[in-house]
């Protein structure tokens, strides 16, 4: 059995101090987020524990510091801006705090720091590599010959651009998984004219937070530094057509509030992908039961 501290001692009610915590662990246990093992007698558990962790701290203040206040400029929002339009109708995040999210986290370090903390902790806790779900070794050529020892005509070393990396989670576990491969890293929105004709460029995470104007943008600067046998990896959610999960729907609205951006079904990947210049289509979608995102195959569709 595991060995918890006690959090918090019987209380002697004249200390005001203490009442106030006894009121606020009646809540916390209740909710799950401590246990109660007697009379004002608490002790952590496993969700305390994991909330210990930097990257958890930090999504309290995604929560706390950056959905609560947008949330309550939300009635007001509707009302004001009633959004139909993305592209022409500012976040509600902009509206509520008066800057886009992106301002504040150039801004704000405590912000950021938490921001990079949470995303890094999930990556770490709640996804599967990118790789346990593309099966690398069938669909590049080059890797196919540098896991074999023998070496490509073209080239010796197989080159991957992780756009966005931020803290280069992903890249890391690739380049742990197949040291003898060279594997590049590229934090948006630097251009990818140094990148140019790379096996593989990687995108998790960031189309969700545009709109589809942006994304296309950025899609597009990808597309000009492919050559016909590379692979843009998106690993990002589909979303079902009927059916689909409050995890994945409420995604999608927090996307929507945050930055106008959005999660996407497989029609409306397709059809991003159609306005890309020069155009993308997708090859295959690869999935994997303890992820809720899916890394989407694509390559140019000329």
């Amino acid at each position: 059995m595991p060995h918890y501290e006690v959090l918090l001692p019987k209380v002697n009610y004249t200390d005001w101090y203490s009442i106030v915590e006894v009121r606020v662990m009646r809540v916390i246990t209740a909710i799950g987020c401590a246990a109660e093992i007697g009379y004002q007698t608490y002790t952590a558990n496993a969700y305390t524990t994991s909330q210990n962790q930097a990257g958890a701290a930090g999504g309290l203040i995604i929560s706390n510091d950056m959905v609560y206040p947008l949330a309550s400029k939300i009635r007001q929002y509707l009302q004001q801006k009633k959004p139909c339009n993305t592209n022409e109708t500012p976040p509600a995040y902009d509206f509520a705090m008066g800057e886009t999210v992106w301002e504040t986290l150039r801004k704000d370090a405590e912000w950021k720091r938490g921001f990079d903390a949470n995303m890094t902790f999930r990556n770490q806790t709640v996804s599967v590599s990118w790789q346990s779900k593309y099966p690398i070794h069938d669909r590049i050529p080059s890797i196919q010959a540098a896991a074999t020892g023998v070496t490509a005509s073209t080239k010796t070393k197989v080159v991957i651009v992780d756009i966005g990396g931020n803290q280069g989670v992903d890249l890391q576990r690739f380049a742990n998984d197949f040291p003898e491969l060279d594997c590049a890293t590229v934090e948006f929105p630097l251009t990818l004219l140094f990148f140019k004709g790379a096996d593989i460029y990687y995108l998790k995470s960031v189309l969700h937070d545009w709109d589809d104007i942006a994304s296309v943008k950025i899609l597009s600067n990808t597309a000009k530094a492919m050559k016909s046998q590379s692979r843009l990896l998106i690993n990002e959610m589909v979303l079902s057509d009927t059916e689909e999960s409050l995890l994945r729907a409420e995604m999608d609205i927090l996307m929507l509030f945050l930055s106008n951006g959005m999660e996407r079904t497989k029609a409306q990947w397709v059809e991003l992908l159609s306005k890309v210049d020069p155009p993308l289509k997708i090859v295959e979608i690869w999935s994997h039961p303890g992820d809720q995102q899916s890394v989407i195959e694509t390559c140019l569709a000329e």
